[in-house]
């Protein structure tokens, strides 16, 4: 059993029939074999064999299956790296699985042989068609149609997880586990060889790899790949390839929900939302406009991550329906482990061919979470008295920031390393179209100055940007039980209904970008917005260099989540009378548009310092304009 089996047995029955598409190029079944086998040969001739690490730091390009099925296809073990990581986290992770080779980006080796000079570094290019520039072509040493007789139970793939310890984890799955979710997915969700799949959601994350690409090729389908999500780009790949199945989370469906109508959707026939809760509003309001339900899993990376499913049978609206094929589950209390009585909550409990072999080298925490071959999820739901399941609340503190998971221990460990901070405690607060946002209560050590800008900058320097703060709020003291512990319940109770960065905003000064925009000349108020613009970006990207003001938002490696994070930003810094939709970044998609759009939105007034009206930059000489906005910038 190899999860390659699913790719190789539709190559030799659709040996032509198209198996990804990725901007205007397609890779039939034999061409992805073939790619794949010369792939294997590569990391053959490093010296990689059965049981080794394949560290993958790929994006939603072709490249990612052509190396991943290289890597299975040898018996290895693919380990897919979240390629929004900072270079501490990616760092981490290549030592924690001791990875024997690094499959990276073309024009980003250096930076990673400078980092791991003892780990080798391959170098592809988007299409997966060549390495270190050199085509992946001539004679193969693996067989068309082989791969490694791996066992149901040898480790395949590691996923890291973010865990309580504030380190990440690696979840271990068998081709077993994935196989078996795979099986799970083709026959409830009734995926189809004439299938067009649209794979809009990271491939680094369990949820894409194993449900989409290997559950598409496993039928036959196509899948049409999408690097980042973009909703005006989803939409033209919905149409231009007639999809008709659509893999979303809740962030994706929120922002289609507001931004089309059922013309732009009429190819697709079947809607699954997964990786977080769908809020039962979102799913009621989508089935009224569309007219067809979302459809709902429920299930970990550890479980493969398909565990359940609110299905066609009895579809139950706000429920994560019923254990899928081959699963048990269960619903438990924490303290005994008894089980409980119809909907009286308790602590999830999941047991199956789906369950993982274990986290990578940690048999301490394996042991915890699983026992007696029942994973302990750590999630609060019931069941009810017709065997379906409801989520209720969570055990951990784990935040949900749109589809990605935020261990709140992980953050306050980087933080608590900047100088200003004395305690802090994070947690997850609501919020309308990522599900939750990541927000720090710090107490400052005595005499630090209380800059909320300073803490923000530091956690995107050693986090992801998802997993940094987008508030920080100072508190003299964390609120704490006679015991010490830190209630975060108090925190999320007090704060949780606020939907305004601070409590007296009207009486709070302006930012600093809205200030120094106030007291710009009209001739050089746009310079200075588009340089703002540069720098948020820059930094929500973690990039080295501002991106040009021509640049498209989608090159500048900002994805979904980010760009609905910097219009979120942009409210927070431009000011509340703004009405500022999620879509911002979709509707001006480059740094000059964007920064147009809001000028025109602000109300500036007579500012101090601003020009007559008919003054313009465009009537000012390069030289002049250049003057203007040093002075601008110095002042």
């Amino acid at each position: 059993m190899n999860i390659s089996d699913g790719l190789l047995d539709n190559f030799r029955i659709f040996p032509d029939k198209v198996a990804l598409t990725f901007e205007g190029t397609d890779l039939t079944y034999s061409e992805l074999e073939a790619l794949s086998a010369h792939a294997a040969s590569t990391l053959e001739e490093l010296g990689v064999k059965a049981g080794d690490r394949v560290a993958l730091v790929l994006g939603n390009v072709l490249a990612f299956p052509v190396w991943y099925y290289g890597a299975l296809r040898l018996g290895a073990i693919a380990v897919s790296v979240n390629t929004r990581l900072t270079g501490e986290e990616a760092a981490f992770i290549l030592g924690d699985c001791g990875a024997s080779v690094v499959v990276v980006p073309q024009g980003t080796d250096e930076a990673f042989t400078g980092e791991f000079p003892d780990i080798p570094v391959l170098s592809v290019s988007d299409n997966g068609s060549d390495c270190g520039g050199k085509p992946l072509s001539g004679g193969s040493r693996i067989d068309t149609g082989a791969c490694y007789p791996t066992e149901p139970n040898d480790p395949a793939i590691i996923l890291y997880t973010s865990g309580t310890t504030g380190f990440p984890k690696g979840a271990t799955l068998s081709h077993q586990n994935v196989r078996s979710t795979v099986h799970s997915f083709n026959h409830l969700c009734h995926m189809r060889p004439d299938d067009q799949l649209l794979l809009m959601v990271p491939l680094f994350h369990c949820y894409g790899q194993n449900t989409i690409l290997n559950g598409g090729l496993n039928v036959g389908a196509t899948i049409v790949m999408q690097r980042v999500f973009d909703l005006k780009e989803s939409l033209r790949l919905i149409r231009d390839h007639r999809v008709t199945r659509l893999f979303g989370v809740p962030t994706t469906f929120q922002l289609m929900l507001d931004a089309c109508g059922p013309e732009d959707v009429d190819t697709v026939e079947y809607y699954f939302c997964a990786a977080a809760t769908l809020p039962p509003q979102l799913g009621l309001a989508w089935e009224k406009k569309f007219q067809k339900p979302i459809f709902e899993g429920y299930g970990l990376t550890e479980t493969a991550p398909f565990a359940s499913y609110n299905h066609p049978l009895r579809h139950v609206p706000g429920s994560i329906g019923v254990p899928v094929d081959l699963v048990e589950m269960k619903v438990v209390d924490p303290e005994t482990g008894e089980t409980c009585p119809a909907n009286v909550p308790g602590e999830i409990a999941v047991r199956g061919p789906n369950v993982m072999i274990g986290y990578w080298n940690r048999p301490g925490e394996t042991a915890e979470a699983v026992r007696d071959g029942w994973f302990y999820s750590g999630d609060v739901g019931r069941k009810d008295e017709t065997g379906y399941y409801f989520i209720v609340d969570r055990i951990k503190d784990m935040i949900a920031v749109g589809a990605l998971k935020v261990f709140p221990s992980e953050v306050e460990r980087v933080l608590l390393d900047e100088p200003s901070v004395g305690e802090c405690a994070v947690v997850g607060l609501p919020d309308d179209t990522l599900g939750e946002e990541v927000v720090a209560f710090i107490v400052a050590k005595d005499g630090a100055e209380k800059k909320e800008e300073a803490i923000r900058t530091y956690s995107l320097e050693h986090l992801a940007s998802y997993k940094a703060p987008t508030r920080v709020i100072f508190l003299d003291d964390l609120p704490r039980n006679p015991a010490g512990k830190v209630l975060k319940k108090e925190l999320r109770a007090q704060y949780g209904g606020e939907t305004e960065r601070t409590p007296e905003k009207s009486d709070s000064p302006p930012s600093a970008i809205l200030s120094k925009l106030q007291n710009s000349h009209a001739s050089t108020r746009e310079r200075v917005l588009m340089e703002f613009l540069q720098e948020e970006i820059r930094t929500l990207t973690g990039s080295e260099s501002a991106p040009a003001v021509e640049t498209a938002l989608l090159e500048t490696g900002m994805d979904s989540l980010t760009m609905v994070t910097l219009a979120k930003n942009l409210q927070s810094q431009l000011g509340s009378d703004l009405d500022l939709p999620a879509t911002l970044v979709f509707d001006y998609p480059r740094i000059c548009d964007l920064s147009g759009y809001l000028l025109g939105e602000l109300d500036f007034g007579a500012a101090k310092g601003s020009e007559p009206v008919g003054s313009s930059i465009e009537e000012m000489s390069e030289e002049e304009a250049e003057e203007a906005l040093r002075k601008e910038l110095e002042g």
